[in-house]
């Protein structure tokens, strides 16, 4: 079942230094679904029940304006082998999180669960959704960057970074969870590839050090990061310790995997070791950086 669908959704990114909770109404939901599900009215938390109840709201915010029918939700909170009220314990879930989201009064804000032929859609109404904003901000970095608005680009794509605070709805189980947060994670670190490369065409690689070491240790695998690292170095006057990031992450290859590095990798190891000057002017973006 298709989860996440945001990306390209119509609304404006947040203006560059505007802190997200500026001006909201106390009576304003705000939902986060970073980490662990939260939902408040205000700066007041909500109670949001069992954990299906948790989770079926998940689901429902990972599918904005979408419709999902009750074998929809099935699958998504059990898979294929689910209990027999399986579908009273949707339709009570659903009953409890109406309850909880409709406004305190009837003109306030609220969030509301429609029901129509296809299934139950979540109309957020004005909710601040940490993940929608995320997605907005990253849409908003990536075309500056494909544009060639650089300054620009770093800036939304840093502040699309400083909200992708933990996974995705941490803590909850069920099929779709799992999908969705592998999936968020590779748009996470896709993006920050981009942010990455962007600082360095900016000129930025001293600053782009340590978020790169962070990325390199946490995600060894991912070889984007290693050779952003290793050439933000040697840019920095640190060549021996790109050497060294290089022999630890051949090092490292070897013994999990049996294999070498990427050519992409090998490649700048032989330019770092034969000093070419090439490597101080060389572009970091890539051909289809700035990719939707």
């Amino acid at each position: 079942m298709s989860g996440v669908l945001l990306r390209g959704r119509d609304e404006p990114a947040p203006r560059p230094g505007r802190a997200a909770s500026d001006d909201v109404d106390p009576s304003r939901l705000t939902i986060r679904l970073f980490g662990p599900l939260v939902v408040s009215r205000g700066a007041t938390p909500l109670e949001l029940g069992p954990p299906k109840q948790r989770a079926l709201l998940a689901v429902l915010l990972l599918r904005p304006g979408m419709e999902t029918g009750v074998d929809q939700l099935t699958e998504a909170l059990w898979g294929q082998e689910y209990p027999a009220y399986a579908k009273n314990l949707i339709q009570k879930s659903v009953s409890g999180l109406r309850a909880l989201l409709q406004p305190d009064t009837a003109d306030g804000p609220g969030a509301e669960i429609a029901w129509s032929g296809g299934g139950y859609r979540l109309d957020s109404g004005d909710a601040d959704i940490d993940l929608y904003a995320y997605e907005r901000l990253a849409v908003a970095g990536l075309a500056a960057a494909r544009e060639g608005d650089l300054e620009r680009a770093a800036d939304l794509l840093e502040q699309a970074r400083t909200m992708s605070t933990g996974p995705l709805v941490e803590g909850l189980d069920g099929p779709m969870m799992e999908r969705e947060r592998l999936f968020r994670q590779e748009r996470f670190l896709t993006d920050m590839e981009v942010l990455a490369e962007v600082e360095m065409e900016l000129g930025r690689h001293r600053y782009g050090v340590p978020l790169l070491h962070y990325a390199a240790h946490k995600y060894p695998m991912r070889e984007r990061f290693v050779w952003l690292l290793m050439l933000a170095l040697h840019r920095s006057d640190r060549g021996n310790e790109a050497l060294v990031v290089y022999a630890g992450h051949r090092a490292r290859i070897a013994a999990e995997l049996g294999s070498e590095p990427g050519p992409a990798l090998r490649a700048l190891h032989a330019r770092l070791l034969a000093q070419d000057p090439g490597l101080m002017t060389l572009s970091t973006l890539r051909e289809n950086d700035g990719r939707a």
